[in-house]
């Protein structure tokens, strides 16, 4: 009984700390690719762009390294961004409100249609897009790069 209890026990906790895995931040790999994945937006980012970067979401020094003509700052999602990096859905519907385009690093973001774009690494790179999220933010991704993506 003791073991069961244990076992039990055991996977609770595996389970609770690989549901925090994607809501952890971005890493500097993660950004690049999310950086790369905003050049195929049909609508190119003016210079001088303004992005956000929630707390939580990503190094902001690893953003504006990805993003170099990009004004980037931490806070909150604020009109007139192109786009902000978000740590939960919830932040990101915020933002989509406000007609920015939203990257997170956990596929429910995208799910839950908070965030355009997702990125994860492990096993393998893996970007999602939400048609959903994309509409609400006024963007489209060129035709070639749907290729390349996991679209929901």
């Amino acid at each position: 009984m003791n073991s069961m209890i244990l076992k039990t026990g055991v996977l609770a906790a595996a389970l609770s700390v690989s549901g925090l895995a994607g809501a952890a931040e971005m890493d500097a790999k993660q950004v690049t690719i999310a950086a790369k994945a905003l050049g195929f937006l049909t609508t190119k980012a003016p210079a001088g762009a303004k992005v956000v970067v929630t707390a939580g979401a990503a190094p902001v020094a690893a953003v504006q390294a990805a993003l170099p003509g990009a004004a980037v700052a931490a806070g909150d999602a604020a009109p007139g961004a192109y786009a902000v990096f978000v740590s939960s859905a919830a932040e990101g519907k915020k933002a989509l409100a406000k007609g920015t385009v939203t990257v997170g690093n956990d596929v429910a973001c995208v799910d839950a249609g908070g965030c355009v774009i997702a990125v994860e690494t492990a096993p393998k790179v893996t970007i999602y897009v939400s048609k959903a999220a994309a509409s609400a933010a006024g963007v489209e991704f060129d035709p070639n790069f749907k290729m390349m993506v996991t679209e929901k």
